[in-house]
This record gives C-alpha cells, structure tokens and sequence, in this order.
C-alpha cells in the first residue's frame, strides 16, 4: 500500500462520473423495486387495516428471503468486483455458477415455508385471524417465484459488479409495469377482471417477478454480455476456489441472516402491540426504503469501485473512494430525514386507515426523519467500505452485536416492560445505530478494511 490516490490519477470529477454511471441505474432500479411495494400498499391501503397489516407482514417473509439471497450475492460479488478489476472473466463465470447454486438451495426452503406452511409463518407475527388469514394468501402465491427469483439475483449482482447496471435496470421496467397492470385489474376488478383484493395483489407480485427473471436472463445470453457462459463454464471450478469463496462469504451471509432476523424480531414486536401498530410501520417502512433510493445506488456503486480499484493493487485510491462517499452522504442523508418529517400529513392523507393508525404514523415518521443520517453512515461503512474491500468478518460482528445486544433488548424492554408506543419503541432500538457509528467509523479511517482477495 505504498501508492497514493494522487499517484494512481484520482479526482473528484472522475469518481463522480464513475459512481454515478452505476449509482444512477442502480437507484433507479431500486425505485423500480420499492415502488412494486409501494404499490401494493397504496392499492391495499384504500381496503382495510387488516388487509395493510397482512400484506405487510407477508411481504416481511419476502424481505427477509430476499435479503438472505443478497446476503450470499453480494459476498460473492466481492469476488466478481475485484476479479473484473484484475481482468480474470473465468474466474467470474465460476463465481456465477456458484452463486446460482447457493440461491436454489435457500430459495427452495423460503419458498417450501411460504407453499406449505404460509399460516404458521404469518401468526408467527399476528395472533389476529383475519390478518393471518389473508397474510397466507397473499403468500402462498408469491411463494412460487422465489425459487427462479434466486437466479435474477445472481446475474443482476454480477452484472453490477462487473459495471453493467442497465440490463438489471430494463428487467425491473418492465416487471414493475407488469405490476400496476396486473394489480390495478385484479384489485379492484377493473376491465372485466374480479375483484381478487389480497390474492389480486400477490398474483401481480409473483407474475412480475417472474417477467423480471425471464427477461434479465435473454438479455444477457441474447446480446451477449461477458457474464454469459455455458453450464460448463460456470460448473468449472473446484473444491479449492469453492473453499477461498466461502473463508470470505460466510460473514456476508450471517451478517444478513442475523440482521434481518432481528428486524425481524422488531416487527414481531410491532405487531404483537396491535394492528394499528404494525399497520402504521408497514407504511412508514415503505416510505423510508423510498428514501433510501439514491443512497442505495452509491452505497453499491461505492462499493464496486473499492472493489475493481483493489483488485487492481489501487489501495489508496480505494480508501479515497471510501472517504468521499462517507463525507458527501451526510448532507444528502439529513435533507432525506427532514423531507420525511414535513411530508408527514401528504403522504397519510393517501390512506384510508383508522385513527390510531394514523397517529402512530405520523410520529413513526417523526422518529424516522431523526435517525434517517446515523443509518445511511453505518450503510456506508457496512456495505461500500468494510464490504467492497473484503473486510467482512468486521461487519458481521458490528452488525450481530448492535442488533441483537442493543436492539432486540430495546425491543422489548420497549414494548411490553416500560409500555411505551410504537413511536417511542422504534426510538429505543436507535440506539443500535449510535453503537455502530462508534465502532465504525474509527475502522474506516485506520484502513484495515483493504484486502486484496484475489492477489496472486
């Protein structure tokens, strides 16, 4: 690490032109995905609070899956970043390959519990029958696209990471297009179709992810990208390379395994304080992933150029990368937060949901506006820097121990011994993100992240 950023030709105006080449297709594609969610509990919003509380609940087992599935792609696009940066495709074939067998194996246990067992899964958040009910419903359907949803993850990590942003980008267009038809029909029952309500929504869900799956996959062998390879190829590697991807992927996989357990456990929490209270952090939940739109995009834009730019032994010009993504999310992130708080009154006028409801809502908001800037920063370390630079068995310790010894205690301790509101529960479990900016941020800027995984 003897070279410097300005030795290796860094400047301000290049990394910008760089990040936003891929952060702006990134975002966009993010927006195209919160926005099926969005839609969903707009349309769903205009019935009951039951049917919000279930649809959000449901769509919680599909986060957590989909969260699990990223936790194993986007380990190993550590290695598809820094391996496109050294120039090694074959490498990058295998690590495809790989990735696509690990998301079968855990699409084909999320989608067994969401086939077979949708009621249990569903209580396991709501005691309320109705909510159970129409949870399992909504679920049992979606559950039929997790298991070829796993591949789209894989290529779409990969294609990101190798810098190609745009095909995962037109794939998303298109399902989420394919959702608004679809649900805006089967709803309401709009131009002949019936009135499905729940189940209408779920039908769209699943047939646009499916459209999403389909279509990625004929844009990459079609055109072809470099990510397209024969069964072959991708089935190529052996036990060794299997063993060097696991040493490093492990603590991505836990990292997300046991982070989004414990929101998990939040929204357990959540819900157990009534319907009027997890129905108004459905809702809350929904807008701040909106936020979270242009920061998602840097955030993975970050950190592929960390990784190319240490597989090509640029280990300065990666930590400068790292120290202005860091600086310049800050303001970005409380402009976000103070948007939220003085939008509050226009964003729940659009549902149709009781006043108690409404009211949690609106200090939820409140809450959320406040924190927004601490969860951006700790994103930054977490998922650009520690995780771009192959640092991740740090993440996973400042992750597992912020969440489940700070907030799952605070959860509780909230909730059910001081019988605080929802509002002020979510405010405890905050604390988390005070703990992690602490032991963080002194990480970042002692460059020990920076690991060359694929050095010769």
């Amino acid at each position: 690490m003897q070279s410097t950023a300005r030795g290796e030709g860094f400047s301000t105006k290049t990394f910008l032109r760089l990040i936003f080449t891929l952060a702006l297709p990134i975002s966009l594609q993010y927006l195209l995905t919160c926005s099926m969610a969005v839609i969903d509990m707009l349309m769903i919003g205009q019935l009951h609070d039951a049917a919000v509380a279930a649809v959000g609940i449901a769509n919680q087992f599909v986060f957590i899956s989909f969260v699990v599935q990223f936790g194993i792609h986007s380990g190993i696009a550590i290695f598809t970043a820094q391996y496109w940066g050294k120039g090694d495709l074959s490498r990058i074939h295998q690590l495809s390959g790989l990735g696509i067998l690990a998301g079968f194996a855990i699409g084909a246990v999320f989608a067994a519990a969401a086939l077979f067992f949708p009621s249990v899964v569903i209580s396991l958040f709501s005691s309320d029958a109705e909510v159970v009910g129409l949870g399992a419903r909504y679920l049992r359907i979606v559950g039929l696209a997790f298991l070829p949803f796993s591949a789209t993850f894989s290529f779409m990590t990969n294609m990101r990471s190798m810098g190609f942003a745009i095909a995962p980008l037109i794939s998303s267009f298109a399902a989420v297009l394919v959702n608004i038809a679809l649900n805006y029909c089967l709803i309401f029952g709009n131009f002949g179709f019936p009135a499905l309500g729940v189940t209408g929504a779920a039908i769209g869900t699943c047939t646009a992810k499916l459209v999403e799956t389909g279509l990625l996959t004929s844009i990459i062998y079609l055109k072809p990208y470099p990510l397209a390879a024969s069964l072959k190829k991708m089935l190529g590697f052996d036990l060794a390379f299997v063993r060097q991807i696991i040493a490093t992927c492990w603590p991505v996989f836990l990292n997300e395994f046991f982070w989004v357990t414990g929101v998990s456990m939040y929204k357990l929490v959540y819900a157990r304080m009534g319907t009027q209270s997890i129905a108004a952090v459905n809702i809350v939940s929904t807008f701040e992933e909106f936020l979270f739109i242009p920061f998602f995009g840097i955030f993975h834009a970050g950190s592929i150029l960390i990784g190319n730019s240490i597989g090509a032994k640029r280990y300065e010009r990666a930590f400068a990368y790292g120290k202005f993504i860091l600086l310049s999310q800050l303001p970005m992130a409380l402009v976000a937060g103070l948007l939220l708080i003085l939008s509050r009154h226009l964003i729940l006028g659009f549902y149709n949901i009781s006043t108690e409801a409404y009211g949690n809502a609106y200090y939820l908001m409140l809450t959320t506006g406040l924190i927004f800037w601490t969860k951006t920063t700790n994103f930054t370390t977490v998922v650009s820097v520690f995780r771009g630079g192959g640092d991740t068995k740090f993440g996973f310790f400042m992750d597992l121990s912020a969440v489940w010894c700070i907030g799952v205690p605070m959860a509780f301790t909230g909730a059910f011994v001081l019988s605080w509101p929802v509002y002020g529960v979510m405010a405890l479990i905050a604390l988390e993100e005070i703990f992690k900016l602490i032991i963080g941020l002194p990480r970042f800027f002692s460059k020990k992240w920076i690991r060359n995984l694929v050095a010769d």
